[in-house]
C-alpha cells in the first residue's frame, strides 16, 4: 500500500512539471501578443499621421511655389521621422547594455559609490564602444573623484577626452562635462592656467552647453 501511495506522489509531482512549463509559455505567448498588438497599434496611429501629413502637403502646394514646398516637405517629414524614432525608442525593451548601465548608474545615484565604482569598470570591460561608453567613463571619473582619488579621476576624463578626440567612441555627449569637472579640479588645485584651458574649450567648441555656463560661474566664485 505504502508502495503504491509513493508511485501516486511521483506520478503527481511528474506531471506538475510540465503543466508549469506550459504556463510559463502561455504567460510568454501572451506578453507577446500585448507586445505585437501595442506595435501594431502604433503602426496604425503613425500611418494615420502620414496620411495627415500627405494632406496638409496638398493644400500647401495650392499656396506655395515648387521650391519652397520642397523646402517644407524636408523639414517636415525629417521632423516626423524623428518623432517616430523617438516613439520606437520608448516602445522598445532596453537592450543589455543599456539595462547594464542603468544599474551602475542607480547605484552611483544611492551613493553607493563602490559598488557603482566596480559596476561601471565592469560595464567598460563587458561592452565594445557603445553610445554609453563615454556615460560610463564620465560617471567613473566623477565617482573616483567623490572618492578621493582625484589622480584616477583625472587619468579617467581625460581618457574620455582622448577617445573622443581620436574618434573612437559612436557618441560624446559627456565631453563638455569631462572639461568641466576637469577644470574644477584644476582651480580646487590652485592651477589657473590649466582651468581657464578647459574653459576656453568649452567656450570655443560648446559654447551653448549648460557645462560651459557652469565652468564660467567657477571663475565668478573664485574671483578670478
Amino acid at each position: 500500500m505504502k508502495k503504491k501511495y509513493l508511485l501516486t506522489a511521483a506520478l503527481l509531482a511528474a506531471s506538475c512539471a510540465p503543466m508549469q512549463q506550459q504556463q510559463n509559455l502561455e504567460q510568454r505567448l501572451s506578453e507577446l501578443e500585448l507586445r505585437v498588438a501595442r506595435l501594431e497599434e502604433q503602426q496604425k496611429l503613425d500611418e494615420e499621421r502620414f496620411r495627415e501629413i500627405n494632406r496638409r502637403l496638398d493644400l500647401l502646394a495650392q499656396k506655395l511655389g515648387r521650391e519652397e514646398l520642397e523646402r517644407v516637405t524636408r523639414e517636415t517629414l525629417a521632423e516626423k521621422r524623428e518623432e517616430v524614432k523617438e516613439e520606437e525608442e520608448r516602445e522598445r525593451p532596453p537592450s543589455e547594455v543599456e539595462e547594464h548601465y542603468r544599474q551602475a548608474l542607480s547605484l552611483y545615484q544611492m551613493k553607493r559609490l563602490y559598488e557603482a565604482r566596480d559596476a561601471f569598470i565592469e560595464f567598460l570591460k563587458t561592452h565594445g564602444p557603445n553610445e554609453l561608453t563615454d556615460n560610463a567613463y564620465f560617471w567613473l571619473g566623477k565617482i573616483y573623484y567623490e572618492l578621493g582619488n582625484k589622480e584616477r579621476a583625472r587619468q579617467l576624463l581625460l581618457t574620455l577626452v582622448k577617445k573622443c578626440e581620436n574618434g573612437e567612441l559612436p557618441d560624446c555627449n559627456k565631453l563638455p562635462d569631462a572639461y568641466l569637472v576637469l577644470a574644477k579640479m584644476a582651480l580646487e588645485e590652485g592651477n589657473e592656467e590649466e582651468a581657464r584651458k578647459y574653459l576656453s574649450i568649452l567656450e570655443e567648441r560648446f559654447p551653448d552647453a549648460e557645462a560651459t555656463e557652469r565652468a564660467r560661474a567657477l571663475f565668478y566664485r573664485e574671483g578670478s
